[in-house]
Protein backbone atom coordinates (compact mmCIF):
# COMPACT_ATOMS: atom_id res chain seq x y z
CA UNK A 1 0.00 0.00 0.00
CA UNK A 2 1.45 3.34 -0.99
CA UNK A 3 1.38 6.47 1.14
CA UNK A 4 -0.97 9.20 -0.01
CA UNK A 5 -1.11 12.92 0.70
CA UNK A 6 -4.15 12.35 2.91
CA UNK A 7 -2.34 9.74 5.03
CA UNK A 8 0.73 11.97 5.32
CA UNK A 9 -1.37 15.01 6.31
CA UNK A 10 -3.02 13.00 9.09
CA UNK A 11 0.31 11.80 10.52
CA UNK A 12 2.54 13.38 13.18
CA UNK A 13 5.50 13.62 10.81
CA UNK A 14 7.16 16.98 10.15
CA UNK A 15 5.90 16.82 6.57
CA UNK A 16 2.22 16.63 7.57
CA UNK A 17 1.73 20.40 7.34
CA UNK A 18 3.20 20.47 3.85
CA UNK A 19 0.95 17.63 2.74
CA UNK A 20 -2.11 19.39 4.16
CA UNK A 21 -1.15 22.58 2.33
CA UNK A 22 -0.73 20.68 -0.94
CA UNK A 23 -4.24 19.25 -0.50
CA UNK A 24 -5.58 22.77 0.11
CA UNK A 25 -3.73 23.97 -3.00
CA UNK A 26 -5.73 21.53 -5.11
CA UNK A 27 -3.75 18.30 -5.24
CA UNK A 28 -6.01 15.23 -4.99
CA UNK A 29 -6.06 13.59 -1.56
CA UNK A 30 -5.27 10.26 -3.18
CA UNK A 31 -1.98 11.45 -4.70
CA UNK A 32 0.51 8.65 -4.11
CA UNK A 33 3.90 9.42 -2.61
CA UNK A 34 6.00 6.42 -3.60
CA UNK A 35 9.40 7.89 -2.87
CA UNK A 36 9.42 9.01 0.76
CA UNK A 37 12.84 7.61 1.49
CA UNK A 38 15.37 10.00 3.03
CA UNK A 39 16.94 12.15 0.34
CA UNK A 40 14.18 11.67 -2.23
CA UNK A 41 12.96 14.72 -4.11
CA UNK A 42 9.36 14.25 -2.96
CA UNK A 43 10.29 14.02 0.70
CA UNK A 44 12.75 16.92 0.47
CA UNK A 45 10.15 19.18 -1.15
CA UNK A 46 7.45 18.25 1.36
CA UNK A 47 9.77 18.78 4.35
CA UNK A 48 11.12 22.05 3.00
CA UNK A 49 7.64 23.34 2.30
CA UNK A 50 6.41 22.36 5.76
CA UNK A 51 9.37 24.04 7.50
CA UNK A 52 8.86 27.27 5.59
CA UNK A 53 5.13 27.15 6.24
CA UNK A 54 5.79 26.72 9.97
CA UNK A 55 8.11 29.76 9.94
CA UNK A 56 5.52 31.90 8.17
CA UNK A 57 2.79 30.78 10.57
CA UNK A 58 5.00 31.66 13.54
CA UNK A 59 5.75 35.10 12.11
CA UNK A 60 2.06 35.73 11.41
CA UNK A 61 1.28 34.71 14.99
CA UNK A 62 3.79 37.26 16.26
CA UNK A 63 2.27 39.96 14.04
CA UNK A 64 -1.20 39.08 15.32
CA UNK A 65 -0.08 39.18 18.96
CA UNK A 66 1.66 42.53 18.45
CA UNK A 67 -1.67 44.13 17.54
CA UNK A 68 -2.94 43.95 21.13
CA UNK A 69 -1.73 46.03 24.09
CA UNK A 70 -1.86 42.99 26.39
CA UNK A 71 0.51 40.90 24.26
CA UNK A 72 2.58 43.47 22.34
CA UNK A 73 6.25 43.98 23.23
CA UNK A 74 9.05 46.32 22.25
CA UNK A 75 8.51 48.57 19.27
CA UNK A 76 5.02 47.17 18.61
CA UNK A 77 3.92 48.22 22.09
CA UNK A 78 5.39 51.69 21.59
CA UNK A 79 3.48 52.11 18.32
CA UNK A 80 0.23 51.02 19.99
CA UNK A 81 0.71 53.36 22.97
CA UNK A 82 1.56 56.29 20.69
CA UNK A 83 -1.67 55.60 18.82
CA UNK A 84 -3.70 55.59 22.03
CA UNK A 85 -2.13 58.78 23.41
CA UNK A 86 -1.58 61.14 20.50
CA UNK A 87 0.64 64.12 21.12
CA UNK A 88 -1.07 67.40 21.87
CA UNK A 89 -1.78 69.63 18.92
CA UNK A 90 0.45 72.66 18.30
CA UNK A 91 -2.36 75.06 19.13
CA UNK A 92 -2.51 73.79 22.71
CA UNK A 93 0.62 75.72 23.72
CA UNK A 94 -1.10 79.06 22.92
CA UNK A 95 -3.87 78.38 25.43
CA UNK A 96 -1.45 77.18 28.08
CA UNK A 97 0.62 80.40 27.98
CA UNK A 98 -2.49 82.55 28.58
CA UNK A 99 -3.11 80.83 31.84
Amino acid sequence: MSTTLEMLAASDQPTSRGAAALIEAGYPRSTSLEALTPGSVTRTLAETFSRELAKVQEQLGEVYESAFVDTATGESLQVLVDGLCPRRACWWRFFRSRG
